[in-house]
């Protein structure tokens, strides 16, 4: 632990010795913790951990006797103040420390225990005052405290990572097509540019109409009770998840909607939801219409003007020669999505029927990074989201498959990225959308996609090596599409 008043807690002896008290303390853990693991869905599972009171009274003084030791009082020499009065001026300091650090300790200590293969962070049970709620550790933190005697134990609610065995990596059938650019590729094109080039404009009059963003206060209720309220969300006309419930017909709910209006939207509070007590029971949403706004790409004289462009049909050109380029890459785009399309059909992977929203948010993120390295407009990324929030399972289901067995063959190939990779995928992204890197790099980090992106470049490597030592077969000349795999990882051979 740092050791309050000391001078130089930050120094390498300081933290060389809180090292060895948090693996000392883990050790002690694995031996005393005791775990009572119980099902509560597929892949699962809500741990009661307990601490005995002997650990916490042991390594409690142990902590004090260091800050005896160490600590600078004022009135007295280094390691000469009376152990009572540390007590008195440390006391809180010493007991905040220690309980974090026997939390996360006994949590791993359990999961080591009981050989669980934990997806994610744990997510803790907390009795509050409107009862009893889930919250990630650093909020947990705030409620837990360490008792003056007794055993201390907690409960938390775990995902568990599927087992399974790999297929044959070797020899992996896949077909090189001959691919086309179309019309249609160009014209898809065309459109993405100047979407990232458009305008979210008011809506000043008229109604709002599917795929429009409306700025609305947000309130949640059950059984006529508020549960949550946030002021001036923003909130896409199509179905969404909101607080990790699903609103299917959100779009038909808010279509037609006028600024000032308020319409409600009835939905069911899913089985992961932070207040157990509230899951499974009827809700309702309540949307106070603000402002509505559409994505209007950018006019097609600008967008001509802006490239330099002399005409249409000189923009057309100049597109499909960049399309021409790229074949190489559409191609080896439709080998990924065949190999991706192999490891799925050969791999026994079972997930639950109702994915929770932390495992559909992993999911999400996945595609997400996928999209942003190919330039796709952001605001059709965010539709793509809502789309793979709500109703999208078979696509959820591919994702998260996917993202488990290409983890695996990582290990299995000893793949590994360097930042260097990072940092060039980031400087393409930013290119794409005309950004600067370091702004790239910070949306990224916090939407929490720089672990995704790390993720796809690791998945990437490992289809280039499964690559090499693939059988392959020439395949009839088609068109490509123009985002080729996903979902089901379609490739440009099913446009034949």
């Amino acid at each position: 632990m740092d050791i309050p008043g000391a001078a130089g807690t930050a120094d390498r002896e300081a933290l060389q010795k809180a090292q060895e008290e948090s693996e000392r303390l883990l050790d002690e853990l694995k031996k005393e913790v005791r775990c009572e693991a119980r099902e509560i869905g597929v892949l699962r599972k809500e741990l009661l951990i307990t601490v005995p009171a002997k650990v916490i009274a042991d390594h409690m003084e142990h902590n004090y006797s260091e800050l005896v030791h160490d600590a600078f009082v004022p009135g007295f020499r280094k390691g000469r103040a009376p152990r009572r009065l540390i007590e008195k001026r440390y006391g809180a300091e010493v007991r905040q420390s220690l309980t974090s650090s026997v939390v996360a300790q006994s949590f791993f200590a359990a999961v080591e225990n009981e050989k669980l293969d934990v997806l994610g962070d744990p997510l803790f049970s907390i009795s509050a005052d409107t009862g009893t709620k889930l919250m990630d550790i650093d909020e947990a933190l705030q409620h837990l405290k360490l008792p003056e005697t007794g055993d201390f134990g907690y409960r938390c609610e775990i995902e568990l990572k599927p087992q399974f065995e790999l297929p044959e990596l070797k020899g992996i059938p896949v077909k090189t097509p001959e691919v086309q650019v179309t019309d249609a590729m160009v014209e898809e094109h065309m459109l993405q540019r100047r979407k990232i080039r458009g305008r979210l404009e008011p809506v000043s009059e008229g109604a709002a109409a599917k795929d429009d963003l409306v700025i609305a206060d947000v309130v949640l209720t059950v059984a006529g009770q508020e549960i949550k309220r946030e002021d001036n969300v923003t909130v896409g006309v199509r179905p969404a998840r909101i607080e990790g419930i699903v609103l299917q017909s959100l779009d038909e709910v808010l279509t037609g909607v006028r600024t000032g209006e308020m319409r409600t939207a009835s939905c069911t509070i899913p089985d992961d939801f932070e207040r157990p007590d509230l899951r499974g029971q009827a809700g309702q949403f309540e949307f106070k219409v603000h402002e509505i706004k559409r994505l209007v790409p950018e006019p097609l004289p600008e967008f001509l003007q802006a490239w330099g462009f002399d005409s249409e049909a000189d923009a057309r050109s100049h597109v499909r020669e960049e399309l021409e380029t790229e074949r190489s890459e559409m191609i080896e785009r439709a080998k990924k999505a065949q190999v991706e399309q192999y490891l799925l059909q050969n791999t026994t992977l079972d997930l639950p029927l109702d994915f929770s929203a932390r495992q559909t948010e992993r999911a999400v993120l996945r595609h997400v990074i996928d999209l942003q390295r190919r330039g796709v407009p952001l605001p059709d990324i965010e539709a793509r989201i809502d789309e793979l929030r709500t109703s999208a399972t078979e696509q959820v289901a591919v994702e998260l498959k996917l993202g488990f067995i290409f983890e695996k063959v990582a290990e299995q190939l000893e793949v590994d990225v360097m930042d260097e990779e990072v940092n060039t995928e980031i400087a393409r992204i930013a290119r794409r959308y005309n950004r600067r890197f370091d702004r790239v790099r910070d949306e990224l980090q916090a939407r929490g996609l720089l672990t995704q992106l790390v993720e796809q470049i690791r998945q990437n490597k490992c289809v280039e090596q499964l690559l090499t030592q693939a059988t392959f077969e020439e395949a009839p000349a088609g068109p490509a599409k123009a985002e080729p795999g996903r979902p089901g990882v379609k490739s440009a051979l099913e446009s034949e």
